[in-house]
């Protein structure tokens, strides 16, 4: 397999994630286009990208009925599913021994996703970050507490985005545990601090009279009491976001080794042919002798951009 055109496509679709992700997990086909229009893709594997990314809960606009979706969901749900049989198959071919064999492959594989990303640009961008957040004023808790009775008091605007603000560089003490564990910091502090605004700056705190009645008291004590409480729901807030995007990230990283050990086995089997036959196996050839259908080779190959090396079959993408 051509090495570079995989890391290509990986960066392409690991983008368009991102993307998906600041716009609320909504795109468009035009967007799909423009991050894959230097791998000249065709319209099968198109097709692909979209069925794996409406498999991820990502929406694409007008594109809700796509035949590659179920293919992606079976993938992810194979992870949940109890399976008696002895073999496992995945996407229809037999490739593995034992459901322990393609678990252990393709956590490997996202293992290897997860520890190649650059986390030595988590330090610099952390940096950033905290130097942005100087030009905040630091509060005690005696001053949090009051923000609290003059947004109570008065639906004071101003109290509740300081109040908002002064939780910005707890943020990076809450994120430190779900560093270095596959997605980077720059994510964590985004899904952290959305996570923060949705429950501080839409004043969901409020929904517990208890709390909104100790702050009409207006005692120190009280206030106090309260703040201590939103302290720890905000915190418990954070970590589930992140509990959530670790295990989505996680599971997207077995969906993608998955497909790549598939394309590997074919290609790999591919090559001990060809060196048996002096030449090229063709895909008839590689179909009968690993006893699946050419349809599944084909899917192989398609998975594979066509960068699967040692099959003999008619290329359909222009290679630059």
């Amino acid at each position: 397999m051509a090495d570079n055109n995989q890391a290509a496509f990986m960066e392409a679709l690991n983008s368009l994630k991102e993307y998906a992700k600041v716009n609320g997990n909504i795109i468009n086909q035009d967007d799909i286009n423009s991050y894959f229009k230097d791998l000249s893709l065709d319209e099968t594997k198109m097709g692909m990208i979209t069925g794996y990314l409406l498999a991820h809960n990502i929406t694409v606009s007008g594109e809700e009925d796509n035949q590659f979706k179920e293919m992606f969901k079976d993938e992810t749900k194979s992870e949940e599913s109890k399976d008696d049989d002895e073999n496992v198959t995945i996407q229809g071919i037999d490739l593995f021994s034992s459901k322990e064999d393609v678990d252990e492959k393709d956590a490997n594989v996202a293992k290897e996703i997860a520890n190649n990303l650059n986390y030595e640009e988590d330090e610099k961008y952390l940096k950033l970050y905290l130097d942005d957040l100087a030009r905040i004023q630091p509060l005690s808790d005696t001053s949090k507490a009051f923000l609290l009775m003059n947004i109570v008091e008065d639906n004071d605007k101003e109290s509740l985005a300081i109040l908002s603000e002064s939780y910005l560089e707890k943020v990076i003490e809450w994120i430190t545990p779900y560093r270095n564990k596959g997605v980077l910091a720059s994510d964590l502090v985004q899904e952290a601090n959305l996570a923060m605004m949705s429950y501080i700056g839409e004043k969901k705190w409020l929904n517990n009279y208890e709390w909104k009645d100790k702050v009409k008291e207006g005692s120190t004590e009280d206030l106090l009491y309260v703040l201590g409480e939103i302290n720890k729901a905000v915190k418990s807030e954070i970590e589930d976001a992140l509990d959530m995007l670790l295990d989505e990230e996680g599971n997207a990283n077995l969906v993608t080794g998955k497909i790549l050990n598939k394309v590997n086995k074919v290609n790999d089997f591919a090559k001990g042919m060809m060196e048996d036959l002096g030449r090229k196996p063709t895909v008839k050839e590689v179909a009968a002798e690993m006893k699946v259908s050419e349809d599944e080779i084909n899917e192989a190959i398609s998975l594979s951009a066509e960068n699967i090396e040692n099959i003999d079959y008619p290329k359909t993408i222009k290679k630059k």
